[in-house]
Parts: structure tokens; sequence; C-alpha cells
């Protein structure tokens, strides 16, 4: 996984393979899970900190008015084979971007410390 943005133990984040924003990135848990969820206190706490060390990298390298954190989960009926991860979108001034359909949306402010 040469283009892993983060790869750990529990995650791994990749830029997305069809970005509808600068940045757009991937997040998915290690463990096969249909629902994020269905991942133990402690895997939901590395990947939000996953999230966290990217949104720090992000700002760090462009101006970013905020974030879209999208939870995607197996739709009804899966047969098992769905994986769920999560969308990571900076909201930058002056683009325009359409969130992809099928997630739960949650918006997320700037890191602690950023301007």
């Amino acid at each position: 996984m040469d283009d892993a943005w983060i790869l750990t133990e529990f995650a791994v984040a990749l830029p997305h393979p069809d970005p509808v924003g600068s940045c757009h990135v991937t997040v998915a848990p290690r463990r096969h899970v249909a629902a994020f969820y269905d991942l133990d206190v402690q895997e939901q706490r590395l990947v939000w900190g996953a999230l966290e060390q990217l949104r720090e990298r992000i700002v760090k390298s462009l101006r970013v008015d905020g974030f879209a954190v999208g939870f995607v989960d197996a739709p009804a009926g899966d047969d098992g084979s769905f994986h769920a991860y999560i969308h990571l979108i900076p909201r930058i001034p002056g683009e325009s971007i359409e969130l992809p359909s099928g997630a739960e949306w949650v918006e997320l402010g700037l890191p602690e410390g950023s301007t």
C-alpha cells in the first residue's frame, strides 16, 4: 500500500479513487466489519485518531474551513462482503463539492489549535 496516507494495525487511509475534491481520503478499519459500530470501542477510537491525524496534516497544507466526514456501512441485504469505510473531505474555500450519497455525514471543524 504505497499510496497509504496512514497505515496502522487498526486502520488504513488512502486517497479516494474517484475524489470529489482536493485531499478526499477514505479511511477503513483493518478488521472486516459491515458497520463502524461493529468495531469495539478501542478500534473506534483508533479510527477517530487516524481521522484526526489526517485533518491535522491537511490543515498544515491547505486553507480549510472544516471537514465533512461520511460513514458508509453495508446496505440492507448485504451478503457479508461489504467493508465499512469513512470519507474525509476537507471544505476548501472556493471549491464546490457534492458529497457522495450513501453515507451518514457529520460536519467537523478544524483540529484544535488550528487557525
